[in-house]
């Protein structure tokens, strides 16, 4: 495997039998030994996340004057 530079990236070709993989996100680790690691990051559901269970969501529909509703005007209203 080389190492060639496209564009302002660094490659490394990855061998057809990962072409399922394509579109993956990977994390890299170069380690002291000279050797390079590739991991599939994990998707994080941030729901399960404490901090985001916790969260006011019906505050910031109250508060955020862009999550407000609009007022319809001219052709918006809806037709009945």
């Amino acid at each position: 495997m080389t190492l060639r530079k496209s564009g302002n990236s660094l490659v490394l070709t990855a061998p057809s039998t990962l072409k399922d993989k394509v579109g993956y996100k990977y994390e890299v680790e170069n380690r002291s030994d000279g050797s390079i690691v590739y991991q599939p990051v994990k998707k994080q559901n941030i729901f399960d996340n404490l901090d985001w269970m916790q969260y006011d969501y019906q505050k910031d529909l109250l508060e955020d004057p862009e999550l407000q509703q609009l007022n319809p005007v001219g052709k918006e209203w809806p037709k009945e």
